[in-house]
């Protein structure tokens, strides 16, 4: 008898809560920043022929602890284990209570929601409920990160990373998908999109790494704080301030209990991603929407990011956000999300 290539742990389901309040995002925001920092120094310094390892078994428990309390603060949810040729990929589907299985999607276009690196999923905690109303969403873990995935063979290459994230759509049945993408996690849609365009609906981006302009040097320079634990506590403050446009950190929140675990205690190996060519981008042919931070730090000058998408990709929306940082999507998700489902539902 052939074995569904889609195995259920037990579905999960916990009630909405409130939508965090202004304050709470903002020791978020900071520990995603905290993420992206570590991620720009320690993916750039660590070989790419490898696999993501925790450093100890204590370390691993203590993380998917927090991880399990971030996601109980989000919206019901399914969750699959989907194996592919790279290793098994944990994905969710969130969904209204009218969708009761990922198989409805024949129905209405899914979202599938690629995280920033070293985040996960819960990372999505202040966004999903406002893009759940509209649409199934699938949250996939990324291979070779913190999280619930785990992978077994090597991502050395480009190629490799677009190619389990094609599996894991095909495993849980999606013929085609909204990809969206937040930091590492947009150049990880736009690399998957350009591989495989018929999987791909749309593309949202949402202050890409790596994709439209490079990453400014001070940024390598500020995460220097996340390497090198005798440097004194204000470069750290900074480095938050610069990145992810807050000083605050809260250690008892779950969601950032679970990013600072995770960077703490997990080991990646994934290759430093190089920048999209301009080839690259002029063969995309796919609708894409992309917001740009325009006080981030992630996209060297975020004016010249948007000028050159706006000149190599046919038909983008894009436009810069005045005041905003690199966790643009936590700072304004209202927002976000109303741009969002409106450039969806055009799409259909």
């Amino acid at each position: 008898m052939s074995r569904d290539p889609l195995t259920e742990p037990d579905p999960t389901t916990s009630g909405h809560r409130r939508e965090p309040g202004r304050h709470r995002r903002r020791l978020v925001i900071g520990a995603l920043a905290v993420s992206l920092l570590a991620n720009v120094v320690l993916i750039g310094t660590r070989d790419s022929g490898g696999i993501g390892s925790w450093r100890s078994q204590a370390g691993r428990l203590a993380y998917l602890s927090a991880y399990d309390e971030a996601l109980a603060a989000m919206p019901s949810h399914r969750a699959y284990d989907v194996p592919t040729d790279f290793g098994t990929v944990r994905g969710y589907l969130f969904a209204s209570p009218t969708v009761e299985d990922r198989r409805t999607n024949t129905d209405t276009t899914p979202i599938v929601l690629l995280p920033g690196w070293g985040s996960g999923t819960p990372m999505w905690q202040i966004n999903l409920s406002g893009l759940v109303r509209h649409r199934p969403v699938y949250a996939l873990d990324a291979l070779g990160d913190a999280g619930r995935s785990i992978q077994s063979v090597p991502l050395d290459s480009a190629a490799a990373q677009a190619a389990w994230v094609e599996q894991a759509l095909a495993g849980l049945k999606i013929k085609k998908a909204h990809i969206v993408g937040h930091s590492f996690g947009g150049w990880s849609a736009t690399n998957f999109a350009i591989r495989y365009p018929g999987r791909v609906a749309s593309l949202s981006l949402l202050d890409p790494v790596q994709t439209f302009g490079p990453i400014r040097a001070s940024v390598v320079v500020r995460s220097l704080a996340f390497t090198l634990p005798l440097l004194p506590d204000s470069w750290r403050d900074a480095a938050l301030a610069d990145i992810g446009g807050t000083e605050q950190i809260d250690r008892n929140d779950p969601l950032t209990r679970m990013v600072a675990l995770g960077n703490q205690h997990f080991v990646s190996h994934r290759s430093f991603p190089s920048r999209f060519s301009d080839p690259q981008l002029r063969s995309i042919s796919f609708p894409v929407y992309a917001a740009m931070a325009a006080d981030s730090a992630v996209n060297g000058d975020p004016d010249k990011a948007v000028a050159r998408a706006r000149r190599l990709v046919a038909g983008i929306s894009i436009r810069s956000w005045p005041g905003a940082s690199h966790s643009l999507p936590m700072e304004r998700p209202a927002e976000i999300n109303a741009e969002l489902v409106a450039f969806m539902d055009r799409i259909g």
